[in-house]
């Protein structure tokens, strides 16, 4: 496919930690590239990376050593400021622990990236999102009054409010029953294909993996297979 296509690329990316002098390697000599209307799942133990790949990836958590391009631009060398306005308006997060505000509705949460885009909001298109993941009766519910499970589709729904060219996602179906995740898999994949946009997500679900355009096995901290 032509470079053109590539919306995220990865060259000889590492990662290291130091605590109390001692220093622990988390990722090894990192390369991959991601093309658009595609959705890649990061596949592996717990411990081999994931997380910190797809913190790196996304821009949130700069490598020791390393080239990270997303939409051609090499992030980490960009400033701070600019770094910031190129996440609101090209990456959508979908965290593990959610980060919903608490003292925002679900339907606050959900349109918390609007605040900060130039971009117009297509209120059909959220509102038929809203009802396809099961929460139309939830808007007004804080998520302390909300399951686990409403309140990671509160966050799916908040990683793709503002259209991004790449959501990164880790263990998006985490908190679901096997049905809805299902559902929530099904929709971020017709999401990707019909606006051309590309999705990296971390799971320990093959069934998930297998349903994605191109699976990344690590293991300590290294691409594998």
């Amino acid at each position: 496919m032509n470079d053109k296509n590539r919306v995220l690329e990865m060259y000889h990316v590492g990662k290291t930690i130091e605590n109390d002098n001692q220093k622990t390697t988390i990722l090894r000599d990192i390369s991959l590239h991601l093309e658009k209307g595609t959705i890649t799942a990061i596949v592996g133990k717990s411990g081999c990376g994931k997380s910190t790949l797809l913190s790196i990836a996304s821009g949130i958590d700069a490598p020791t050593n390393g080239t990270v391009k997303l939409l051609g631009k090499d992030f980490y060398k960009l400033a701070r400021t600019e770094q910031e306005r190129f996440r609101n308006q090209n990456v959508g997060l979908l965290f593990q622990n959610y980060h919903l505000i608490p003292e925002f509705t679900c339907e606050e949460n959900i349109r918390m990236p609007l605040c900060f885009s130039e971009r117009k909001t297509n209120e059909k298109r959220l509102d038929a999102w809203i009802k396809l993941v099961g929460l139309e009766g939830k808007r007004q519910l804080f998520p302390n009054q909300m399951s686990g499970g409403e309140q990671q589709r509160t966050a799916i729904l908040r990683a793709v409010v503002n259209n991004p060219e790449m959501i990164f996602a880790d263990e998006p179906t985490g908190a679901l029953d096997s049905k809805t995740g299902e559902n929530i898999i099904q929709f971020l994949i017709n999401y990707v294909h019909k606006f051309q946009k590309t999705i990296l997500l971390a799971t320990h679900d093959m069934d998930i993996a297998l349903q994605c355009d191109k699976i990344i096995e690590m293991k300590d901290g290294r691409i594998v297979k």
